[in-house]
């Protein structure tokens, strides 16, 4: 199976879960199925996976203080306006500015930069990460076009150690509280992505799914 085969099969399954979504995006802004996220030590070089994205695909860079970054950013960016991909810079609306990104995410203690990103950048595509139901309760979460909720599945993110997985029951839960579209993260591949197909979800990110091998 080649990349572009593997990567074309994992947004087959993510368009298809987006299918049965809970809501869709209340701004009219397209928020895609299928996210690769980006991370220094797991997946070095992000152009080689960029260069393979099937369109319609999103990037989040977190670039997570590389001193080359805005260099990345800028591969980055046009590998995604080739293809057809939607790039987000993780945490750094000045670097999204720069480089002409089509938006940012947020991390979960970041979310209340949302509303004075939106006032400022009204078409750009904001996500954020949230990792409890509390946070939902937030009135920066209504500026936002989606939230990554994780982990999903047992994952190999530092961030999602000795923490349980949300389970099918947990994800709906999230859905149906949320008052924006819920996409999933964190040990989602092409082997268990159907799992999520009913579970309210608009689709999903993913790391270690998009590692060259």
């Amino acid at each position: 199976m080649t990349y572009r085969t593997r990567y074309a099969f994992l947004m087959n399954r993510a368009k298809d879960i987006a299918r049965h979504a809970h809501m869709s995006s209340a701004n009219g802004r397209d928020l895609p199925p299928l996210f690769y996220l980006t991370d220094p030590k797991r997946t070095p070089h992000p152009e080689e996976i960029v260069a393979h994205l099937p369109t319609g695909a999103g990037v989040i860079y977190r670039h997570f203080g590389d001193p080359h970054a805005e260099a990345h950013a800028r591969v980055l960016r046009t590998l995604c306006a080739d293809n057809g991909v939607r790039l987000l810079i993780g945490q750094d609306d000045a670097l999204a500015e720069e480089v002409g990104a089509d938006g940012v995410h947020l991390p979960e203690r970041a979310l209340s930069k949302g509303p004075d990103i939106r006032e400022r950048h009204p078409y750009w595509l904001i996500t954020g990460a949230c990792h409890g139901c509390e946070t939902l309760d937030l009135g920066e979460v209504t500026a936002l076009d989606g939230l990554f909720i994780s982990p999903i599945f047992t994952s190999q993110s530092p961030s999602a150690k000795d923490i349980a997985p949300l389970g099918v029951k947990g994800i709906q839960m999230f859905c149906d509280l949320s008052p924006v579209p819920v996409l999933g993260l964190g040990g989602i591949s092409a082997d268990n992505a159907d799992q999520l197909t009913h579970s309210g979800l608009a689709g999903f990110g993913a790391i270690d799914a998009f590692q060259l091998k």
